[in-house]
């Protein structure tokens, strides 16, 4: 019968760890049952060179152990460009946090993975995963250094606090004033017209931080609408009226569209903020026709193998996720250190503009990718401290 479920389900990615090995890693795949609550877990501990594999545990009814691989290698990257002291993990837990009882889930978890925690891998928020749950994370594995994105009051500096979306405004910003001295972008930050697809912890921030810098915001989306003023949307009110609502239907003085009008929208920049793979053969070229010129990737590996090479040749300049979203790595390394709020924000800061500027000024002048020059500098420095071991 096992058998017979196996091959029906097949993938090899679903089963066979050894399917995506390669000279990085992963050096473990550890997948967990837990039979009181049913939780079905698994971490990929990816590379651990740098230092302790960093990662969120990702709380979705659909996750693989391929996914999570997948999440995990992005996290090797972004710390070592990032120039982190830490490795590349994630967590990943197979339900449905609506349906279940997260927090009893959340410890059935720590208490399988616990032998590794926090020496080999160091945990964070990811989607459906937020302060509480490493809250209850810390205190099952008996570690306050098991995980960051603790509340506050644990000396924690929460996801919350918008860090991702922070170091995405902060990534938008710089590539444009780098595009705009070397003159591949006839824009100045105040041209920017920006649409976000997803509105959650990311999305929401991003908008806010970008709002705040007087970039104009013209498009968001949630999970059911995509709201469009091509004046700019008032975020704050989008905000308010989300969390009273749990939708943007109530929002007004905006164009109501469908949800995926958020890729048809005229814009300039473009952040995809939800799932990965959005931007694919099917709305390459619907961006293309809105007018996108630069696309920030807010995501987690948002773009299907190909279409940012595509994007590329077609003069559309890419900030690949695990330069632009490492806001929130580089928030939890400054609560790894102990530091308070504002110096995480200054960490963040200085650190995405440099790397922002370097990735893009090296792509510029190579005519390459941004990705492939960002992935050169994180492979020298993860190979340089392979060698050391």
């Amino acid at each position: 019968m096992l058998v017979d479920r196996i091959k029906r389900t097949n993938p090899l990615r679903e089963i066979d760890a050894w399917s995506f090995s390669d000279e990085w890693g992963p050096e473990k795949v550890i997948q967990v049952y837990d039979v009181n609550t049913g939780m079905k877990g698994v971490l990929v501990i990816d590379n651990t060179a740098r230092g302790p594999g960093k990662g969120g545990i990702r709380f979705t009814s659909t996750v693989t152990p391929f996914e999570v691989f997948q999440l995990a290698r992005t996290m090797t990257w972004k710390c070592a460009v990032a120039d982190l002291p830490f490795g590349g993990a994630k967590g990943g837990i197979r339900g449905d946090p609506k349906k279940v009882d997260k927090i009893a889930w959340i410890k059935a978890y720590a208490r399988a993975i616990s032998p590794y925690v926090p020496d080999q891998y160091v945990a964070a928020p990811d989607m459906y995963t937020g302060e509480k749950e490493m809250a209850a994370f810390v205190e099952e594995v008996g570690d306050r250094r098991g995980a960051t994105g603790k509340p506050a009051e644990m000396g924690g500096i929460p996801h919350e606090y918008g860090t991702t979306g922070y170091g995405v405004a902060l990534a938008v910003i710089e590539a444009a004033k780098v595009l705009h001295e070397l003159k591949c972008l006839k824009l100045t930050v105040h041209d920017l017209r920006v649409s976000i697809q997803g509105f959650g912890n990311v999305g929401k921030f991003a908008a806010k931080f970008l709002n705040e810098r007087e970039v104009k915001v013209v498009a968001i989306n949630d999970s059911k609408f995509t709201i469009y003023n091509p004046k700019g949307l008032n975020v704050n009110k989008a905000i308010k009226t989300k969390e009273m609502n749990g939708t943007l239907a109530a929002y007004k003085k905006a164009q109501h569209l469908p949800r995926d009008d958020i890729f048809k929208v005229p814009a300039n920049v473009f952040i995809p903020a939800a799932t990965a793979n959005v931007i694919n053969s099917e709305t390459v070229s619907i961006l293309l026709a809105g007018g996108v010129k630069l696309i920030v990737e807010g995501a987690n590996i948002p773009a299907t193998e190909g279409t940012e090479d595509l994007l590329h040749k077609k003069g559309i300049w890419i900030v690949p996720d695990f330069i632009a979203n490492a806001g929130g790595v580089i928030g939890s390394y400054a609560e790894y250190l102990g530091k308070a709020g504002c110096e995480a924000f200054q960490l963040i800061e200085d650190k995405i503009t440099k790397n922002v500027r370097c990735v893009i000024l090296g792509a510029a002048t190579s005519n390459r990718n941004p990705r492939i020059v960002g992935l050169e500098i994180a492979k020298q420095r993860v190979k340089e401290a392979m060698e050391c071991i």
